[in-house]
């Protein structure tokens, strides 16, 4: 079994993905009138419109969920770069 390595590049990097896939769930509404003629048959972009609005209150539930977790991976990144230099701060010794 590996070591678990953190590194503040992996918490950004992560929180930046959380942030776009929130973004995705909060814009879907608004792509469905936009992307209406990729669809190109009425029917379908009709039911592509039915499909997004019944899922209005799931994806503002998931997307709560998604932003609250990428705030806890926010606050993860900062508390992680503090840790890390505490324990520096705490190693280096001075010279007098």
């Amino acid at each position: 079994m590996s070591d678990l390595v953190v590194s503040r590049s992996v918490l950004e990097d992560s929180s930046a993905k959380l942030k776009a896939i929130k973004e995705e769930f909060d814009t879907a509404g608004k792509r469905v009138a936009e992307d209406a003629d990729v669809w190109g048959q009425r029917d379908v972009a009709s039911a592509m419109n039915s499909f997004v609005n019944n899922w209005s209150i799931h994806r503002g539930k998931i997307s709560t969920a998604v932003g609250d977790l990428q705030k806890k991976v926010d606050d993860a990144a900062v508390a992680w770069t503090e840790t890390e230099q505490n324990l520096t701060d705490g190693l280096t010794t001075e010279s007098s």
